[in-house]
């Protein structure tokens, strides 16, 4: 078995309003059932039923401080911005049209004088697609 078929993050960044976020490093997407409701009735013979709940999904994102093209600029915490996580390309894709920007940090390392970082999370604000998915 070879690679052929196999998908590197190489072409991965994201659109944040539009605007190309710089220097992205990763990103990761997190769907998630929410509120799941479990019973046991006379019918359930002794076993436990389920049903889904709200369909969620959160995302992180991290990179390197771009001191020409600032990524704060684009999201702060309390922001609501449209975002898309391309895992290809163009055509490999999550879409939220609306997602609440959580939190932002800045990691300035003065000892080791590394690059600075910095990550953010995300929480879909209603609907979100998943590649392949039509908005």
């Amino acid at each position: 078995m070879s690679s052929l078929n196999t998908l590197t993050g190489r072409n991965g960044h994201i659109k944040v309003d539009a605007s190309e976020v710089a220097r992205c490093t990763q990103w990761a997407v997190s769907p998630k059932n929410v509120g799941t409701s479990e019973w046991g009735d006379s019918d359930s013979d002794g076993y436990t039923n389920r049903a889904a709940g709200r369909r969620d999904a959160t995302f992180t994102c991290e990179g390197k401080y771009d001191t020409t093209d600032e990524v704060f600029d684009l999201f702060q915490p309390e922001d609501i911005v449209e975002a898309y996580l391309y895992m290809n390309a163009a055509t490999l894709y999550w879409y939220f049209p609306r997602a609440l920007c959580i939190d932002f940090n800045l990691t300035v390392d003065i000892d080791s004088e590394a690059v600075v970082g910095w990550t953010a999370s995300f929480g879909a604000d209603g609907i979100f697609y998943k590649p392949g998915d039509a908005p």
